[in-house]
């Protein structure tokens, strides 16, 4: 009788470590795959800030140039300098029924964002 109560509580032990196993693993599945949203969410967080500095950088521009052609007479220099580490380029053409159109890139890291004006 003894030994068929042990060989049922080995039989139990090899159970009770499967499941232990499957317990394990699926808990270890749900948390990457949570960890995984997290790093997603956190890399669309900071695209979001950059794209919103890459547009202030490209108004920047726009404004500077806008303020340059409302007053011609005035030095105006180089233009604003970033602190943020962001960037500007301008292009200003004009068409064939006078308007100054106004071209502006912002660029933050590797976000660019353009801005154009007809004025």
């Amino acid at each position: 009788m003894k030994t068929q109560q042990l060989k049922q509580l080995k039989n139990q032990k090899g159970q009770a470590m499967l499941i232990t196993m499957l317990i394990l693993m699926s808990s270890f599945l749900v948390s990457m795959a949570l960890g995984g949203l997290v790093l997603y969410e956190l890399k669309s967080m900071i695209f979001t800030g950059e794209s919103v500095k890459a547009l202030y950088a490209a108004e920047s521009g726009l404004e500077w140039k806008l303020y340059q052609a409302n007053h011609p007479d005035e030095e105006t220099g180089r233009g604003p300098i970033m602190n943020n580490g962001t960037s500007f380029i301008v292009n200003v053409s004009s068409t064939t029924e006078g308007y100054l159109v106004i071209y502006s890139v912002g660029r933050s890291i590797n976000t660019y964002r353009a801005l154009e004006v007809m004025y």
